[in-house]
């Protein structure tokens, strides 16, 4: 008798103590969503530096950064030279929007000017810092210009006048021969 006790308490206690599976954490839900993003941000004296237009922008406050789709930057030149319009499919606004991390097709596009000529740069992921003129990515890049084109393993790029970049690694690249005026 006393092991049919000792047995159906044991039997008791271990289904009192089997443990309750824990409860499934929440999806992550933004504070805000804003469609039809658009912002501006000028100098002092009212001049537009940067425009920001998104599909949507999802806001978590918490982690301070914005998720963005199909965002596009520009970023305008102080003598009123072409901007520099960025393109992507997706992405990510950290630290008020001090750094912006762009992915899937991402595009950099300057047209010509009559001292100039223009560039196009694309590229799967890269990084801006738009208050330091700066962007740098690490995956590979092809860069355009006329007929003229360049293949990196990633780049950094200061885009205020001067602009230059750097490629770190192997770079390939191609330069076509100036064409000659037509002979009447």
């Amino acid at each position: 008798m006393v092991f049919a006790v000792l047995g159906g308490a044991g039997w008791w206690l271990s289904r009192s103590l089997v443990e309750e599976p824990p409860p499934r954490p929440r999806d992550r839900a933004p504070n805000y969503v804003v469609s039809d993003f658009r912002a501006i941000e000028t100098d002092p004296t009212g001049r537009p530096t940067r425009r920001l237009v998104a599909a949507q922008l999802r806001q978590f406050v918490p982690e301070d950064l914005s998720e963005l789709d199909v965002p596009a930057l520009t970023l305008f030149e102080p003598d009123g030279a072409p901007p520099w319009e960025i393109r992507a499919k997706r992405g990510l606004l950290l630290s008020g929007g001090d750094e912006v991390r762009l992915s899937d097709t991402v595009t950099v596009e300057r047209a010509g000017t009559a001292l100039s000529r223009s560039i196009r740069l694309a590229t799967s992921e890269l990084t801006l810092w738009p208050k330091r003129d700066y962007a740098q990515g690490d995956q590979p890049v092809r860069i355009e210009s006329d007929r003229d084109w360049l293949t990196a393993n990633g780049v950094r790029l200061w885009y205020a006048r001067p602009a230059r970049a750097e490629y770190p690694g192997r770079v390939h690249i191609s330069i076509a021969p100036a064409q000659s005026a037509a002979v009447p």
